[in-house]
Parts: C-alpha cells; sequence; structure tokens
C-alpha cells in the first residue's frame, strides 16, 4: 500500500529466531528475556509506582502515569477505529505544539492547553458548549510544555522561565514561580531557553511536581522549591525540555540538552549519568521489563537498565525528539525526524516501520486497544493497529506536533501548528 508522497506502509515483520544462551546483549535472546551475565533470563517485574515519602499507588490502576507529554503506556480510552468525523475546530490564533490535558471544568469535559502566544485555554470537548473555551487565562511567555492536572489545578510552564499554577475552579492563576539564575536581556539559542519552564511537569504520587528547566526541580503543589539539581547554585545547569518519569523506588530518570541521560533519588541526589552525547528532548518510558526506554537527536532509542548500564540501542534515520511510547505486549514506539512510527520488541527487534511524508515530532498515543494514534509534518493525523496497519489518516492542512488525548467517549482532540484545536470522533 503506498502512503502519502508515494511511500510505501511497510506490513510487521517477524523478529529472528535468537539463540537462548551464550549472549551478549539482549538483543541475543529469545522473546522478552534480557542478558545477564552471559545469560538469557526472564525480565523481573516491575513494582507499580510509588512516592519515596507516601510510598501511595501512583494510580488506581497501579501504572505509573506522568503528567508530560503523554502517556508511558495505553490510555484507558479507545479512540477510532474507522475515519472520525470533525465535531469542532476552535482558532485559538498561535501555534499550538503542547499536547491537550484532559480535565473537568464546571462540571463539563475539557482539553487544557497552551499556545505560543502564552494563552492557555480550556476548551469543552462535548455537551452542549462543545468547542467552546470555557477557560482563557494569559501568561508570560510561549507554552512548550504540555499541562498536568491534579483536581481542580491545572500547572504549567513557559519559556518565561516561570511555572503557572491555575485554579480551574475560579480560572485564574493561583501562584507562579519564576525558576533559575537565568535573569537579564533574553538572547536566542540554547543560553536563552535555558531556564525554560517547558519540562513537564510531571506529578509525583504525593502531588509534588518534578520539573525540567535549568536542571530539575521538585516543588511542592502550593509552589515552594523542595530542591533542585545541580544543588550548586553556582552551576548554569543545562536545558531540560523533557518530562520526567518517576519509578516504582521514587527515583527520576530524565535527559537534558547537555548530552546527558540521568537518574536522580526522590530527595535530589545523583544516581547516575548514562553519556549519549545528544540533545535529549523526549520524555523516557518505563517498560514493563524494567527497562528504561529514551530516545535523543543521535536518532537512537536507548533501552536501559535502571543501574544506567546499556540493554541495546536502535539506530533510526535522524533525530527522535518525541517521548517513546509502550503498547501491548511491552512494544516500544517511536518516532523520528525521518517520518517513521517505528515499533521494536521489547528486546531491540524491529517488528514493523511505518513511513509518512513528514518529520515527526508528536509523541504516539496507545489507546485502551492497542491502536496508535499520532500526527506528522506531512499534516496527517494517523491512526494504526497494533500490527502496523493504517486505519485511517486524515488531512488536516498544518503540521501536527501536538500529540493526541483521547476522552472517555473516544474523542480525539489534537493541536496542530495553524493554531487550531480540533475534535474529531
Amino acid at each position: 500500500m503506498l502512503g502519502p508522497a508515494g511511500c510505501q506502509w511497510n506490513e510487521p515483520t517477524e523478529a529472528p529466531a535468537t539463540q537462548d544462551t551464550g549472549c551478549v546483549k539482549d538483543t541475543d535472546c529469545k522473546g522478552d528475556r534480557i542478558c545477564e551475565a552471559g545469560v538469557c533470563v526472564a525480565p523481573r517485574p516491575v513494582e507499580p509506582a510509588v512516592s519515596a515519602t507516601s510510598r501511595a499507588p501512583a494510580s488506581a490502576s497501579g501504572r505509573w502515569v506522568r503528567g508530560g507529554p503523554g502517556h508511558a503506556g495505553p490510555t484507558p480510552a479507545k479512540g477510532p477505529t474507522q475515519e472520525p468525523q470533525e465535531l469542532w475546530d476552535r482558532d485559538l490564533g498561535a501555534v499550538v505544539f503542547a499536547s491537550p490535558a484532559l480535565a473537568t471544568i464546571g462540571g463539563e469535559a475539557a482539553a487544557l492547553v497552551g499556545t505560543h502566544a502564552g494563552r492557555f485555554v480550556g476548551v469543552a470537548i462535548g455537551g452542549p458548549r462543545a468547542g467552546e473555551i470555557v477557560l482563557d487565562v494569559t501568561v508570560g511567555g510561549m507554552v512548550w510544555a504540555t499541562a498536568a492536572v491534579a483536581g481542580s489545578r491545572a500547572y504549567v510552564g513557559a519559556d518565561d522561565d516561570t511555572l503557572y499554577a491555575i485554579d480551574l475552579e475560579k480560572q485564574a492563576i493561583a501562584w507562579t514561580l519564576k525558576l533559575g539564575n537565568c535573569d537579564g536581556v533574553r538572547v536566542p539559542g540554547p543560553e536563552g531557553a535555558r531556564c525554560d519552564a517547558d519540562g513537564g511537569p510531571t506529578i509525583a504520587p504525593d502531588g509534588d511536581l518534578i520539573l525540567g528547566a535549568d536542571g530539575v526541580y521538585r516543588i511542592s503543589p502550593e509552589g515552594q522549591i523542595r530542591w533542585h539539581y545541580p544543588a550548586d547554585a553556582s552551576i548554569q545547569a543545562k536545558h531540560v525540555f523533557a518530562a520526567p518519569l518517576v519509578a516504582g523506588d521514587g527515583s527520576i530518570y530524565v535527559g537534558g540538552q547537555d548530552g546527558l541521560f540521568m537518574s536522580l533519588s526522590a530527595d535530589g541526589a545523583l544516581q547516575w549519568t548514562y553519556s549519549i552525547r545528544a540533545d535529549v528532548d523526549g520524555g523516557p518510558a518505563l517498560g514493563e521489563n524494567g527497562a528504561i526506554y529514551v530516545g535523543a537527536d543521535d536518532g537512537r532509542v536507548h533501552a536501559l537498565r535502571t543501574d544506567g548500564s546499556l540493554r541495546w540501542s536502535f539506530v533510526a534515520q535522524k533525530d527522535i525528539r518525541s517521548a517513546i511510547a509502550i503498547g501491548e505486549g511491552g512494544a516500544v514506539y517511536a518516532t523520528s525526524f525521518d517520518g517513521n512510527l517505528y515499533a521494536l520488541s521489547p528486546g531491540g527487534d524491529v517488528k514493523w516501520v511505518l513511513p509518512t511524508g513528514g518529520k515527526i515530532h508528536a509523541t504516539p498515543v496507545v489507546d485502551a486497544a492497542g491502536n496508535i494514534f499520532f500526527g506528522s509534518q506531512d499534516e496527517r493525523l494517523y491512526a494504526v493497529s497494533p500490527r502496523g496497519k493504517v486505519l485511517w489518516a486524515l488531512e488536516l492542512g498544518a503540521d501536527i506536533d501536538s500529540s493526541v488525548a483521547i476522552a472517555s467517549d473516544g474523542t480525539l482532540v489534537v493541536g496542530c501548528d495553524d493554531g487550531h484545536l480540533r475534535a474529531f470522533r
């Protein structure tokens, strides 16, 4: 089957058979087994994420759900398998890069998203006010980050180096927190963006916010900084654009624009670093086999153990700037600037590759049925089965760098570079 721009939509390929002993790396082992001390063994199960202080479950399902760009695992809702119809189209006036976050405002389900004009809005997803703006707040900078929602509060960062807490009931800013040591005249390039508060936030199970900016912060729900890494205020830490991941033992995993991927303890102490030697702008994901998956500008998916050692790496043709998504059977999904969606096994073998006609910045989102939804800079929104079959592709007329949100009724909400937020069902 031919895809956009004459690209070939590939059928999935079976992983080759491998020996089950005498391994050097995980891909030498059959199925989901991993290589430890030269022997293929079954992966250890991963405990559900808990706070290092409260040790409370992260969610009712026991799965860790991060508050950054998309979920690591499948969403609880199912998206449409047949080509959907547009429900509404709301022009927000400026680029929508961030992914919508779902919340309830005034008893109605709403999609929350920020724009590059510093506007943070909530749009009613369904009901009599479907497509209407039910929240409209102005923040002090461009919004790249996806909001995190906890109860009646939404938390979102902007490129004025500030984290904003927004009261959804009062529809007003509850508090702001200026971050970093980047005061002074803004300059273009990495130094100007160093303290931008766009790396998350992720909400920890105890309610604290884990945020990337100039390094990594742990912040209370009321805006007090609990710690900052690096702790030495004289160090000009590189920018962290990715949303951090918190694991079952309280460890925090995140990469930055210093080419390092790191693990921090719950109290902010450095546990280890893994050198990638390229910017890490996409969020990591934790697999059920204990692997930590992350993509980077070196065009690789890196699969790491929780001690920072490498299990395997997979090479795409160009940068991977999206977060990694996990699907059924532990499948690893990554999008790339080479225009491809890659499906990998937990051991790093290629299951299938789906080409599109443009770069892909959007993180793939997996629904409860295992189907994958993502947008491309070929201006199309795709739905793909777990076996790599294109279920449908919609032309939206603008680059799609935002990931989709899937509401409980199956409605898809997605933002575009033309400044529009659209809903389909």
